[in-house]
């Protein structure tokens, strides 16, 4: 099966931008183990019996709402993100300029794999196992011991600089950037978006003055399945810059839209809703997500420079973990290919097929997706605030 999902700028799809009043949590964690997901579970169960230990009440992690964390946390959280910054890098600087500290390894290895881990079956799963892994270095490298926490983009969407997390001030995650021009944005030719209301390097909260590293990489390799060239990861470094757009926000990203992926009936809609299709004027809502805040976060290669990514990606979770608890009967499916677009052609994903690794932040480990398709179940123990 090819997998003809498109992430940025490349979506069939609208979405009314009404907002409506948020949902309350059709289905609140239990308490007991492993209560979200008992097909997916009992899958894995089966075909790693004692391999895991049991995940429960006891031991089991909350994601939370970055807006609702206490200020201290809130703070906790980018101070563990900017400890990693002041490690040094464990990659090759010769083969890997642009990796000039272990955060930047982190972006450096998204850049690595892009053309494995996107719009192909890989996809969601291989996000869900590198958030983890980074959550899990914040807390090893760095001693952070807070919740890790989720951008929830619809209840942010009327008001993008005024909530805690883009209000810019020391307990977010740094607001705007400096305004820079009303010029709209070409997304392709005949799709344009209006300009955010920034767009120039961010200024405020605890990534102001913060650079980047590697420049936006052309969509066009990821789409034509054409290899880019190894000078991607040179050196360029420049302010790290942000434009919140409230347009796409409120269009894309708004309580309807994401209502709707969360009942999508398979997970083919699911990532048609998630992401879009080829050749149409609209986003769906995790590409919107990312060009709600501009470059770098809306280039598909290169956005995981920017701090947000992490929240932004454990939200994506929080949507695929609600969608595989209102429909367990299809909560373990698969879909797509082991390469972007299906280019060069490859297999299908299966519960059976390893995904890619994250570099040396694997340590050597290999999982099936099988694997990972549990949040509390494997090699995960952690369950969201609130369910969609």
């Amino acid at each position: 099966m090819v997998n003809k999902l498109v992430s940025v700028a490349a979506a069939a799809l609208g979405f009314s931008s009404a907002v409506l009043a948020a949902p309350s949590g059709w289905d609140k964690w239990s308490g007991s183990k492993s209560s979200h997901f008992p097909v997916v579970d009992k899958w894995l169960e089966n075909h790693y019996p004692g391999k895991y230990q049991p995940c429960t009440d006891r031991n089991i992690k909350v994601r939370k709402d970055f807006n609702s964390m206490p200020q201290e946390e809130r703070k906790a959280y980018t101070d563990a993100i900017n400890c990693l910054r002041d490690q040094p890098s464990q990659l090759d600087p010769a083969e890997y300029p642009g990796a000039i500290n272990r955060y930047f390894d982190y972006a450096t290895v998204h850049v690595n794999k892009t053309r494995v881990v996107h719009l192909d079956g890989f996809f969601l799963i291989w996000h869900r196992m590198f958030n983890h892994i980074f959550e899990s270095d914040l807390r090893d490298t760095c001693g952070y011991t807070g919740s890790y926490p989720y951008w929830n983009w619809p209840a942010t969407a009327d008001n993008l600089e005024g909530s805690p997390i883009f209000n810019g001030d020391e307990y977010s995650m740094s607001g705007n950037g400096y305004f820079t021009n009303d010029d709209p944005i070409q997304l392709g030719p005949t799709f344009s978006i209006p300009h955010g209301s920034g767009g120039g390097c961010v200024h405020s909260g605890p990534f102001a003055g913060m650079n980047v590293t590697m420049a936006p990489v052309s969509n066009q390799f990821l789409l034509n399945g054409t290899e880019p060239p190894h000078s991607i990861y040179n050196r360029r470094e420049k302010c790290l810059t942000r434009d919140l757009n409230t347009f796409v926000a409120q269009t894309w990203t708004n309580y309807t839209a994401v209502e709707q992926v969360v009942e999508a009936p398979n997970l083919v809609r699911f990532e048609e809703l998630v992401n879009g299709v080829i050749g149409g004027g609209a986003l769906g809502i995790h590409s919107g997500a990312h060009f709600i805040m501009g470059n770098p976060a809306s280039n598909i290669f290169v956005s995981a420079q920017d701090p947000i990514w992490y929240p932004l990606h454990t939200m994506l979770d929080r949507v695929y973990t609600s969608w595989q608890a209102r429909h367990p009967e299809v909560a373990n499916s698969t879909h797509g290919t082991m390469t972007a677009q299906n280019l060069p052609p490859s297999a299908n994903v299966t519960l059976d097929s390893v995904i890619p690794d994250s570099g040396y932040f694997s340590k050597g480990q290999q999982w099936t997706m099988g694997e990972l398709m549990s949040t509390t179940a494997g090699p995960f123990c952690y369950r969201y605030d609130v369910n969609i």
